[in-house]
């Protein structure tokens, strides 16, 4: 029966037609989604642009074999009122109309509140015939509200006809720009006097429409908030219910039985992704002979609505499984967003039909991710001052606000382990500086996190979307290590040698060695004492054992396969005699941001005499020196010491006593390293 229907309309009434049934089709009950299947709802702009058919769905089933994959495209609108209503039993939803969008998000439809991630753009092009009788391409091919206008005009001279997809609060996102347009041709002063153009209720996504009577105009639309037949002009022609691809080619197909306008005289505002797919001629939907694009972007800057005016914003939800009614595969669904915003999913669409005869290039362009850019990692770095990367964090998605304020990190990469190292933000225009030091010899990057940003404020809901991950290619960047700051003293019998070290962390077998050689004699520097680092320790203090005598005292630090070794200059000192007297560091005890520490003093104490508690923080960028912590009088007679001293929390400290009597030389203990909790 259908057939025989078919049979006796005109084309554009037969692609309307079979577009109803295909809703209807969608609409049937259909079986949730369980643990091996996932169903995504949304735009027909990625299913008849062969976007999922050709890349999408083929891509995704390599990837994840374990689910059965299905996406039944159609207005966004009406994608939108499946998912909350859990028609079919989706999983996820893929729409690009951001005044449909919020709602949806603040219905608390999207799984864990999140806004929608971004996945791609492309744009919205207006398309006539070749002969363009309203001469849209010369007078409005970067401006279409202009276009908008001029087919207005034509198509009340009766010379055009305007083809809409339509709809109430199952617009599709194309309707939802469409109306945007025809606010800019009102509020631009573009509107001709042959042009009356109601208000559509926000629900519907807000905007204007053309609208059949003169009383209507500048007030709210009939017909539930948006127009509907017979309050559309006759030059207006609603394609009730159809997809994207069946609107472009019942416009080609122009003109509809009851429109005045003759054969090849229609118009209509389509995604490029479906327009390119269906010019290519291999598409199995059909082809276009008779239309071409009149009007595009980017626009004219001083055109209404500015350049960005016809980008075309697509985002991905997952639907929020806790809503009644709803029966999501939360796993194949995050999968599936995961795979969306992948690096292997964003860099193919630069290659989806981009050699079609549209000079536009890809009509789909990754946004997923911010543009990352990052100069100044260096390839050879010399430790001893901070390096400084610099860069920029732009939104892919053109016309959305700067990226100010978020947080850029540097990196060290090893293998699938990403080490932050150093952090910084970007400023009101997107720029970041940061200064860092790199730990060890390996490949650096600069990344950022995800980013949750809201883009449009001014709607009610504001509405916002997250961004994923960015990260710039690794750098190779071989690390030369220093040694400085070094200083030897003598404590009788022994040289205290004191120095630092950089870069100060990520040591794995970092080791300082100190070396000596007697003034006067024969021979060259020998290995005298060695010391390893803890994984972060930029200052080192060592005690050696050396006969009376000056001595010159050398160090290396070295980490094999971290960084390249490298030697402080050689420092002079006279080593003393042993002292007469002695002290030993017995316990150590850590408290909260405190030591305690326990020794004991030969000969015992005469009058006066005192025991201090030194200590060195091995902290990187502290000082390297002993400062005293604690100081104890001892009474005549005493051989036995307790001294309590207050540091920073959490930091490493290498501690020593010194014993020290009136008139004679002071001694000093062994060292002792402790960490203060």
């Amino acid at each position: 029966m259908l057939r025989r229907m078919l049979e006796t309309l005109s084309i554009p009434r037969r692609i309307v037609l079979l577009a109803v049934a295909l809703l209807l089709a969608f609409a049937a009950p259909a079986v949730a989604d369980t643990s091996s299947t996932l169903t995504v709802v949304g735009t027909s702009d990625v299913s008849d642009s062969g976007l999922i058919a050709n890349v999408i769905q083929p891509g995704f089933n390599k990837a994840f074999p374990q689910f059965t994959f299905k996406y039944v495209g159609s207005a966004t609108g009406a994608a939108i009122q499946n998912a909350e209503n859990g028609t079919g039993g989706p999983s996820a939803l893929i729409v690009h109309a951001a005044s449909l969008e919020n709602q949806f998000v603040a219905n608390g439809f999207s799984y864990n509140n999140q806004f929608g991630n971004a996945i791609f753009i492309n744009d919205f092009v207006f398309a006539g015939p070749t002969g363009d009788p309203a001469g849209v391409a010369s007078n409005g091919a970067d401006n279409v509200a202009q276009a908008f206008a001029d087919v207005a005009s034509a198509g009340a001279a009766g010379k055009a006809t305007f083809f809409t997809r339509g709809g109430t609060t199952t617009a599709s996102g194309t309707t939802v720009e469409e109306h945007q347009i025809w606010a800019l041709v009102h509020s631009s002063g573009l509107q001709p006097a042959s042009l009356s153009l109601c208000l559509v209720s926000a629900a519907d996504g807000g905007g204007m429409s053309p609208v059949n009577s003169a009383a209507l105009n500048g007030q709210p639309c009939p017909d539930s908030g948006t127009v509907q037949s017979p309050h559309n002009p006759s030059w207006y022609f609603i394609n009730a219910g159809s997809n994207q691809a069946a609107n472009v080619i019942a416009a080609n197909a122009c003109p509809p039985a009851d429109a005045p306008s003759g054969s090849n005289t229609c118009y209509v505002l389509t995604d490029r992704g479906t327009f390119d797919y269906l010019a290519s001629g291999t598409d199995p939907a059909g082809t276009i002979p008779n239309l071409k694009i009149v009007t595009r972007g980017p626009q004219s800057a001083s055109a209404p609505g500015g350049q960005f005016a016809l980008v075309n914003y697509f985002h991905v939800y997952i639907i929020n499984p806790s809503k009644p009614g709803e029966t999501v595969n939360l796993t194949a669904a995050k999968d599936f967003v995961d795979f969306l915003t992948s690096s292997a999913l964003q860099g193919q669409l630069a290659t989806y039909l981009n050699k079609t005869s549209d000079p536009g290039g890809a009509p789909f362009i990754a946004d997923a991710s911010p543009h990352l850019t990052a100069s100044g990692i260096p390839h050879v770095y010399h430790a001893g001052k901070p390096a400084k990367v610099t860069g920029t964090l732009t939104n892919a998605e053109p016309g959305f606000p700067v990226l100010s304020g978020e947080t850029i990190t540097v990196n060290e990469v090893k293998g699938a382990l990403v080490i932050p190292i150093a952090r910084g933000r970007t400023d009101t225009n997107g720029h970041y500086s940061i200064r860092f030091v790199p730990p060890s010899t390996g490949s650096y990057q600069v990344s950022t996190g995800v980013i949750s940003k809201i883009e449009i404020p001014t709607l009610n809901p504001p509405y916002g979307d997250i961004l994923s991950p960015a990260a710039t290619g690794p750098v190779k960047v071989t690390v030369h290590a220093a040694a400085s700051n070094l200083r030897v003293q003598s404590q009788g019998g022994k040289a205290l040698v004191i120095g630092s070290i950089a870069p100060g962390n990520g040591h794995v077998k970092g080791t300082v060695a100190v070396f000596a050689h007697a003034v006067g004699k024969k021979g060259g520097f020998r290995k005298v004492a060695s010391t390893r680092l803890a994984a972060t320790q930029g200052n080192f203090a060592i005690s050696v054992p050396l006969t009376a005598g000056t001595w010159q005292v050398k160090v290396t630090f070295s980490d094999p396969r971290q960084v390249v070794a490298a030697s402080a200059r050689a420092v002079k000192v006279t080593i003393g005699p042993a002292p007469a007297s002695g002290v030993s560091l017995g316990s150590v005890k850590s408290g909260k941001g405190a030591f305690t520490a326990r020794g004991s003093v030969r000969p015992a104490a005469t009058s006066g005499a005192k025991v201090e508690l030194l200590a060195l923080n091995t902290t990187p960028g502290a000082p390297a020196r002993f400062r005293v912590l604690a100081t104890a009088r001892l009474k005549a007679g005493k051989t036995a010491v307790a001294l309590h001293g207050k540091v920073k929390p959490k930091t490493r400290w290498v501690l020593q006593l010194e014993y020290i009597r009136a008139g004679q030389p002071p001694s000093f203990s062994g060292l002792r390293t402790a960490v203060a909790r």
